[in-house]
């Protein structure tokens, strides 16, 4: 009886160590599931706010050179009257 007894105790004790571990298995594969689904949020709304910088910066670009051809044209415009009036006082002083 005696034997049996520690078999019996034997097998509660691996039982209880099965479900500890077991429980221990579980509960870390759950904390790993929830990080990830964290993470995916964070990528999703790190992703939303790119695309938002990405259409910022190429209206920022877009008004920038819209910018530059509007000054180029303005020294253009600015050099020609520049020449005239150069003609003119050039005509007039002679």
């Amino acid at each position: 009886m005696s034997s049996n007894n520690v078999e019996r105790r034997a097998l509660a004790f691996e039982k209880t160590a099965l479900t500890a571990l077991s429980l221990l298995i579980v509960s870390m594969l759950s904390w790993v599931g929830v990080t990830v689904n964290k993470n995916q949020l964070q990528y999703a709304r790190i992703e939303e706010r790119l695309a938002s910088q990405s259409l910022m910066l190429k209206d920022l670009q877009m008004n920038n050179s819209a910018a530059v051809m509007w000054r180029s044209r303005i020294e253009t415009d600015m050099a020609l009257y520049n020449q005239r009036i150069t003609a003119i006082e050039t005509q007039n002083k002679k």
